[in-house]
């Protein structure tokens, strides 16, 4: 099994030159041999193989203008080419498929996250804890755990709000991978929402992370940057101080979900969710000329707290701490979970009497919305779609 491990280093004056160098130089090849595929491509209707282009940068490297690319790794450069290459096929292979986009875009100085990735040759030194880098040498390092050793595949080095860190991905044995669950054959059904991040079938009610004070930092720090003059000291100062609390606020986020989907990793074996389809639901409502949105600045709003939530990374790790524990997550058709009663099966949008509260208008069952909500959801994943569905009204 493949896993994934983010660390933070901690290089001093002289490595972080020669990283920022590394950095550059494998953007100025990715960027580059882009270029050359789309010239090509376009002058001859040709594709050239990241192959060619491999060996077209190691006369880049006998060039006087470009010797500077005998200090960048080898292996890094050619892993940057296979990378812009592989996201080049992927275009192509959406065409085909009628879904033309992510043509892959050229690298910018100016992003707020830059990085390289070594293919191979990197080693680990846990009694010192030390990494060592090809160029950059061995470099102080924070986060790795014992559990994550194995071969290391790819590392990725990258630099984002004025951090280093690594990210290693690492290919372990399934025997230390899988760890004990409580209750391996109990299944629970899961709603996320906005009032309530999750609500479960149990009955359990989990309210969203509080970052009232962050967002309000954030805003403050934004319009202080806006005010600051481009190219000054302070401007530099302003955008430090925005990218620390966004970091913050990103930090935040993930150790909430981090803890919550372990909670149900380590108790249930099998978990159930709705499959939702984010980026629709987060669509802007503003519309076209001829046809104007309605309730443009709600559904604006609307959008920014899903968003927060991130329900889509909350799955996403619900799904690997399950699977490491032997357990599986299912998704099921989002349709009427939240309008049918669990007890009758009566289907009406006036079941769901406000946000919070479900009240039957067939049986007069009642109770929290979310959880019934959760509760359908369960019912469905276990016994499929139409388990719920017996009573529609038009």
């Amino acid at each position: 099994m493949l896993k994934a491990c983010k660390i933070r280093l901690y290089p001093n004056n002289n490595q972080k030159q020669i990283i920022a160098v590394q950095i550059g130089g494998t953007r100025y090849i990715y960027n580059r041999m882009l270029a050359l595929k789309i010239f090509a491509y376009k002058k001859f209707g040709k594709n050239i193989s990241k192959f060619e282009l491999i060996k077209h940068t190691t006369k880049l490297k006998k060039r006087d203008r470009t010797l500077w690319l005998k200090d960048i790794d080898s292996q890094a450069l050619q892993q940057s080419i296979s990378n812009m290459d592989t996201a080049y096929k992927n275009f192509f292979r959406r065409v085909k498929q009628g879904t033309a986009v992510g043509f892959p875009k050229f690298k910018s100085k100016h992003h707020s996250r830059q990085s390289f990735q070594y293919p191979q040759r990197v080693k680990l030194n846990n009694k010192k804890n030390k990494i060592f880098l090809l160029k950059v040498g061995w470099v102080k390092m924070k986060g790795w755990r014992k559990e994550f050793d194995g071969k290391i595949k790819t590392v990725t080095v990258s630099y984002e709000n004025y951090q280093y860190h690594a990210s290693i991905l690492i290919d372990i044995e399934e025997d230390k991978v899988l760890k004990p669950c409580n209750n391996i054959n109990k299944a629970i059904g899961l709603d996320v929402g906005v009032a309530l991040v999750v609500a479960d079938s149990d009955g359990n009610m989990h309210k969203p992370l509080d970052l009232t004070r962050e967002l309000h930092k954030l805003r403050t720090r934004t319009q202080q940057l806006s005010r600051k003059k481009k190219g000054s000291n302070n401007r530099v100062k302003a955008k430090a101080k925005l990218a620390k609390i966004n970091l913050k606020i990103a930090n935040k986020r993930k150790d909430f979900l981090h803890k919550l989907s372990l909670q149900y990793a380590e108790n249930q074996g099998i978990v159930v969710v709705e499959d939702l389809k984010i980026k629709n639901m987060t669509k802007s409502a503003k519309g076209t000329k001829e046809k104007p949105g309605k309730s443009v600045k709600a559904k604006s709003g609307l959008n920014r707290v899903i968003r927060q939530q991130s329900w889509g990374m909350f799955f996403e790790f619900l799904e690997y701490k399950l699977k490491e524990r032997g357990g599986k997550l299912i998704k099921i058709d989002p349709k009427f979970t939240s309008q049918t009663c669990p007890k009758c099966g009566h289907i009406s949008k006036n079941n769901r009497k406000s946000q919070s509260k479900f009240v039957c208008k067939s049986c007069g069952f009642s109770e929290n919305a979310d959880v019934v909500g959760a509760k359908n959801i369960l019912v469905r994943g276990i016994h499929g779609n139409n388990a719920c569905q017996q009573t529609k009204v038009a």
